[in-house]
């Protein structure tokens, strides 16, 4: 199926902050996160659509979760916060890639939506691996809860990754990610599995 807008990026895995961080710095043109919603009344300085979508109705916002306008939300605070499909899809038909850091669960929410995901898992090859790559805030047992995350991660939503990158560093695993997505943007097409399609 061919697709007329830049497709939403979700990488799993460790250091998904980073890498995202560092598309967007080094990308701006290409790379973009979307602006999502709250029930949180504005604070001084903020501007309605710079740093969230301001939603003076709590009702209404639980209704368009419910009706499931919303990828992901939850609340915090006793506010809401989401991010809805619309918000997504205003990066991506500005020809930028949308990068999400949502849950697996959003994939398919997106899919729903007509909006097929770049989906891109940073396998770690080991607890060291992860040690190695974490520098000065190397931890044993929080190296230990992210390879454990990232296999539960793998475990349920491996069938929906685009492609897996497993590599030495975190220089060779941006690069490898640089270099799928720059070929993905060749391609402006997607393959969709039987029982996904309409």
């Amino acid at each position: 199926m061919l697709v007329d807008y830049s497709r939403p990026l979700i990488i799993f895995g460790p250091f998904k902050e980073t890498i995202n961080d560092q598309l967007i710095n080094d990308h701006p043109d290409i790379f973009a996160s979307c602006i999502p919603h709250t029930t949180r009344p504005k604070r001084d300085k903020e501007v309605e659509g710079r740093e969230y979508h301001f939603v003076a109705n709590r009702k209404q916002m639980e209704d368009d979760i419910q009706n499931y306008l919303f990828i992901e939300a939850g609340e915090y605070g006793g506010n809401l916060y989401g991010t809805s499909i619309n918000a997504v899809r205003d990066v991506a038909y500005s020809s930028k890639h949308c990068i999400l850091d949502v849950s697996g669960r959003a994939i398919k929410r997106l899919i729903r939506a007509g909006l097929y995901p770049i989906v891109i898992y940073v396998k770690p090859r080991d607890i060291k691996w992860i040690l190695n790559n974490m520098g000065e805030e190397a931890n044993e047992d929080r190296a230990k809860q992210i390879y454990e995350k990232c296999n539960d991660i793998e475990e349920n939503f491996g069938d929906l990754f685009t492609v897996t990158i497993e590599e030495e560093n975190l220089s060779d695993v941006y690069d490898r990610i640089w270099e799928f997505i720059d070929h993905e943007n060749t391609v402006k097409s997607v393959w969709i599995p039987s029982e996904e399609k309409t």
